[in-house]
């Protein structure tokens, strides 16, 4: 997956919202932090990683990739808004997707002390890991996002 194709189209739907948003507020910018915050959780959901008492599949790549590129994209907002210029994942060797999300989630409510590099770079890292637990092929992965995309600017353009 090219993270930082995606990250440059993401920077284009940045521009747009930030002409109608003030993302230099700090409510608007505490909204996106819960926005990510419950994208994870529904991602969390449809993986069904937690359910301890049940031996439960996770939902189809139709429903999870789409939960994942959410994840993906506000994250990338964020990496917009702190100004940085190349996405560069580290290989995350953990897999237990449960403790993925968990640190994941304690990351990203961190967010709203202070928004680093470090943090956003980790956040990227756990969600390329648990995509890879997940074997989501890198096709199905970037067709989803980009559709994403697309609806997004579609809907911001008009």
């Amino acid at each position: 997956m090219n993270l930082n194709e995606i990250y440059e189209k993401e920077k284009i739907i940045n521009a747009h919202f930030r002409k109608k948003y003030n993302y230099e507020s700090e409510e608007v910018f505490n909204k996106q932090v819960l926005e990510l915050l419950c994208e994870l959780s529904e991602f969390a959901y449809e993986t069904k990683c937690f359910k301890y008492w049940k031996d439960e599949k996770p939902s189809s790549p139709e429903i999870t990739i789409p939960e994942f590129a959410d994840c993906l994209m506000i994250t990338l907002c964020f990496c917009d808004l702190a100004n940085i210029d190349e996405i560069k994942i580290e290989n995350i060797n953990e897999k237990d997707m449960v403790k993925l999300f968990i640190e994941t989630n304690i990351i990203a409510s961190s967010l709203t002390m202070n928004l680093e590099k470090e943090k956003l770079l980790k956040i990227l890292s756990n969600l390329v890991a648990i995509s890879k637990l997940l074997d989501y092929s890198e096709e199905e992965f970037n067709k989803h996002c980009m559709e994403k995309m697309n609806k997004t600017l579609k809907m911001i353009s008009k």
